[in-house]
This record gives structure tokens, sequence and C-alpha cells, in this order.
């Protein structure tokens, strides 16, 4: 592998670029998409034109090297009002944030007993019937049903710690996803707000959420670069680009995009047997839903896609690095010693991502999530000053060694494949 193609320093320039938040169908994330496109134009590609926005692609035919823009469009949920006022014994509203994809109250909210539940054990949820809830954690889908078996009135969900002052003690914003039916709506309050209403003994609480469909659109960046004597088999590297609303996500996820980037610029440099797809993948953090939009618009073509390459967290100096694999036990293997080949120490673990790697696999690609432990993720605190030159070349060189070693094998070294209890749990995790 050519190191002098790789830079670090070229890759922390890249995120400086992008110091705001990007969440998906916002103008942060379209001016975000605008500059990743600017920069493969100027940067990477040189005279390579990118295709519009209606998605169609243009081709330099003497490199054989295709880019495109595929935007895609997505329901989200846009919260109007949400408070939680405490009725009982003593009144007094909090500041809440609404919980998105779990419906509306009627416009006066609803009142009932309050009741705090815990971690939500069978012993406190028999109590729930009829009261609006305190919960420690996050309610997802299969605690929502809970709640709804368990006939609660509604729910009220905690986030950050006692440690937060200033804009820290904003609650976070959540969902539930894949609700078919949303008979009780929930809010967020901050980790000292949830303490407050046990110590003071809240009996008593009005809630309200009031939220609208809208639809939004977001887009996906995919740069071809066509192998040479084994084109007919395809390489894919990815990384989001989006952000979720409360931080700029320099780590997660724009590092990554950075990462890809590289990868771009190497093989470019250094054209590939395989033929090899670059991708910045949008709305990530609404629920890999451009992922998902690119195995589903490239179904037909998904047959030739042999590995799938994601990272997502990366370039932060201190923790370590992680690869996560949905796919045979040999593939671990396989991509340790390319590891050990470049010299980086790697933590594998052979299970489903929580990240567009999945979206891959649950087609029968197998696919990994290149990751690296950090701090900040989903806060505001996700800065470009947490990050190192030093750590985004090591991530850069790692998954340069990987996907040169898989691009030009004579004999691809594993088989299409995914084991069969990563298929199940896919299809559980997707569920609509």
């Amino acid at each position: 592998m050519d190191k002098a193609k790789i830079s670090g320093e070229r890759a922390l320039e890249f995120v400086k670029q992008f110091e705001h938040i990007r969440e998906a169908g916002t103008a942060g994330e379209r001016s975000a998409a605008e500059k990743i496109r600017g920069y493969l134009e100027n940067q990477v590609l040189g005279s390579i034109v990118c295709a519009g926005a209606d998605g169609r692609a243009k081709e330099d035919q003497a490199s054989g090297i295709v880019i495109r823009q595929e935007p895609f469009s997505f329901i989200e949920q846009e919260i109007q009002e949400a408070r939680l006022i405490v009725t009982e014994p003593y009144e007094k509203e909090y500041t809440v944030t609404g919980c998105g994809g779990c419906g509306s109250t009627p416009p006066e909210g609803v009142e009932a007993p309050f009741l705090y539940v815990e971690n939500s054990d069978e012993i406190s949820l028999s109590y729930a019937r009829g009261r609006i809830v305190l919960i420690n954690g996050i309610v997802r889908r299969e605690l929502y049903r809970e709640l709804v078996r368990a006939g609660a009135a509604g729910f009220v969900m905690l986030s950050g710690t006692p440690l937060d002052e200033g804009e820290d003690l904003r609650p976070a914003r959540r969902k539930v996803r894949g609700l078919e039916e949303t008979p009780i709506q929930g809010v967020t309050v901050h980790y000292k707000d949830a303490a407050e209403l046990v110590e003071q003994g809240a009996s008593r609480a009005r809630l309200v959420l009031r939220q609208r469909q809208v639809t939004r659109t977001s887009q996906n960046l995919v740069v071809r670069i066509q192998g040479t004597d084994r084109a007919q088999e395809i390489l894919t590297v990815s990384a989001h680009y989006d952000s979720v609303p409360e931080g700029p996500g320099a780590y997660d996820n724009m590092a990554g995009a950075a990462i890809v980037m590289e990868l771009c610029r190497y093989f470019t440099l250094h054209r590939p047997r395989r033929t090899m797809e670059f991708l910045w993948f949008g709305a990530e953090e609404k629920g890999l839903l451009g992922s998902l939009d690119y195995v589903c618009r490239h179904r037909e073509e998904l047959a030739a896609h042999r590995f799938n390459m994601n990272v997502d967290l990366a370039g932060q100096t201190v923790g370590g690095t992680v690869i996560g694999l949905a796919g045979e036990p040999e593939v671990c293997r396989i991509l340790q010693a390319y590891a050990r080949e470049a010299g980086m120490g790697v933590s594998f673990k052979n299970q489903i991502w929580g990240s567009d790697s999945n979206s891959f696999a649950w087609k029968g690609i197998p696919a990994m999530t290149l990751n690296r432990d950090g701090f900040g993720m989903h806060t505001r605190h996700d800065t470009v000053d947490l990050l190192s030159a030093w750590s985004l070349e090591r991530s850069c060189r790692l998954l340069a060694m990987i996907a040169e070693r898989l691009a030009q094998a004579e004999v691809f070294p594993f088989d299409r494949k995914v084991p069969k209890k990563f298929l199940e749990e896919l299809e559980q995790y997707f569920e609509k």
C-alpha cells in the first residue's frame, strides 16, 4: 500500500469544513452534501462532473469513474408542542422534548396519576394502568408495546446526568420507530428534573404532545470506480455524513466520511481489479435511511456485491479500534491478518452493528463497521477539537489495507454469505 497517498492531516482539514449540524432533511445536511460533492469534483476527481439532483450519472469515459447524487424522501415526525405539568401535590411545568413517532394526545392533553416505574420491571408495571409513568431508560418499540399492554396513560423518559449544567440540561430528542398504532404518547425530561419529580412526590400530571408528519429529502453521494479484470464483483466503502440535531457530529460521523474520501482518492490513483463504490449516506441517524434507499435502489445488482466496509465513529486519539462483522467467523480471521499486516491493533466482534453495514448484511452481503471508541456522541461536545490527524490516519490506513487486499486479490478470499442467526436478527431489527 502506498502510504504516501493517505493523509490524516488532509482528513482532519476535510472534517473542519463541516462544523455545523447536519440533521437529515435540513439545510445543514443539504449544504454538507454540496460541500462533499464540490470536494470530490475539485480535490479528488479533477474534471469529472457530478450528477445533478435528479440522480443522473455522468461518467469520465477515460477513467471509468462515475459519480452520482441519489436523492430520496422520508417521512419525519415534527413536534409542534410538548408539555409536562405536575398538578398534584404541587403545580409546576417541566422542560421536555416530545417523543417522535408515538402520535398525539388530544389538544388538552392527558391528565392522570403519576408513577415512577424505574426500570419497567414486571412488578412496577403491574401498577401502571391508567397512569403516566416515569422510566429510567429509553422507550423503544418493545417497551412501548409493554407499556400499552400494561395500560399506561403516557410515559416520561429521562436523559442526561446529575453533573450537567447550562445547555446540557435540555432533554434529548427521541423517537419510537416502527409503531403501527400509537395509543399512548411520551416526552423526555432531564435527569435532574426526573429526580425532582420523584423526590417531591409528584402524584398527578398532565402530558401534552402534538406532532405531525412531514416529508423531507436527503441524498446519497456515490462514486463508482470501474474495476479492471474483476469488474463484475463489487466492493463498497461507506459512511454517513448527517448528524443528530444536538451537535455537529465530527466524531459521529464526519470523521468516517473523511476516511471514505481518503480511500476514494487512493483508489483513483491505484485502480482496483474489482469495481468499488464509495458511498456517503444521508439520514443514517433517522434509521439507516440512506443505506436502505441504496440497497433498494440497486437491488438488481446486489448479487454482484461481495463486501461492505462501513465506518461509523472515528478520529479520537484515546480509545480502542473495533471491527463489528456481520459475516462468517472466518472473515474475522482474514481481516485480522490484514490488520496485522497494517500493524494496527483491532478488536473483532462477530455480530450485527447498529450502523449502515446492517442494510447490506440484511440483503445477504457480508458487511463490517470500523469503529473507534470515543466521547461525546450525539451531544454538542462532538466537535473537531476532539479529533486528531494521528487517529484518522491510522483508521484510514487500516481500512485501505483491508480494501486493497480484497480489491486486488486473484480470488476473493471468502464466500458471499451472512449466517442465518444474523439474518434473523436483522429481520427483527428492520421490522416495520
